[in-house]
Order: structure tokens, then sequence, then C-alpha cells
């Protein structure tokens, strides 16, 4: 193991120890942190934005990719390397004014094993933390078990749960 993934998994198991529970009753801002398989970000997206009646300006986005190949992506997308060895974010990271935000709800669309994208997930300030089922079971308060191609059911399921909490 790197000195880098080592600091990365102390960061991650600090942050998960250190994570508050509190109550939903409104969804003015969501959190998307989507992980590098192969799935249609903008899709998933709409979904989002439509089935909680949002404007695009409540929702945030981040993707993991293994490499920012173009300007645009790096707006949006974030890899291990926006991480230094003691799992701490670099200053020149966009993901440090993601992470200063609070949002209501947080979606993990990832099941893969990443220490980034776990760490980035377990930073996030977010009343709510909803995910796809993972082997790290503390990331999320609720797991959707869906394969990645099925966006469409876990946007589905994840509004019933939502709604039933903020009742």
């Amino acid at each position: 193991m790197s000195i880098k993934k080592f600091g990365i998994e102390k960061a991650l198991e600090k942050r998960l120890l250190l994570r508050k529970k509190q109550d939903l009753h409104s969804l003015k801002r969501v959190a998307l942190v989507v992980g590098s398989h192969s799935v249609d970000v903008e899709r998933l997206q709409k979904k989002l934005l439509s089935a909680f009646s949002l404007s695009k300006n409540q929702l945030s986005s981040f993707i993991y990719k293994e490499s920012k190949e173009n300007e645009k992506e790096k707006e949006i997308c974030f890899s291990e390397k926006d991480f230094n060895w003691r799992g701490g974010l670099k200053k020149e990271s966009r993901l440090n004014d993601f992470l200063a935000q609070d949002f209501d709800l947080l979606v993990n669309y990832f099941s893969e094993n990443n220490l980034a994208l776990q760490l980035v997930s377990a930073s996030t300030e977010a009343k709510l933390k909803v995910g796809v089922a993972h082997e790290e079971k503390r990331l999320n308060d609720i797991e959707i078990v869906v394969k990645k191609e099925e966006s469409g059911v876990f946007i589905s399921e994840l509004k019933k749960y939502v709604d039933i909490i903020k009742e």
C-alpha cells in the first residue's frame, strides 16, 4: 500500500467516525457523487432534478475519473490526484468548494471499492446519504440494491424513501 493510500484510508476512517446524523425536513440542496463506471451522468442528473422538482443550481455533481481528459471535465471531475499524501485535499482542488457546502441529500452512485470516492462521500456534509449498495456500509444511511445501469429504478426508490423520511 502506498503512503498516499494509507493517508486516504486514515482520513476516511476519521470522517466515518465523526459523522453526525441529522433530520431531513426539506430538500433544497442535493449532491451527487458518481463513480467511474459507465453511467450516463447527464441522464442521471436529469432524473434527479425531475424526481425532486429541483432547479439545476440546486444540484452539485462530482464524478470520479482516473484522469481528467479535457478542460470541461476538470470542472466536475476528481481523481486520487486531488489528495495529498496525508489524505487531505490539495489547495487547488475544485473539491474544496464542493465539500465546503452543506447538502440536504447526498446521492452516492457508485459501488466500486475506491478510497478517493469513499473519502469524498464521507467528507460531504449532508443530512441524508443514500447510495448504491456498497462494501463500506458506513458511507450511506440508506442503501439501494440495483445494478449500475438501473438508474431509473434507483431514482424511483430514492424518491420513495426521501418522501417517507420528510413526512
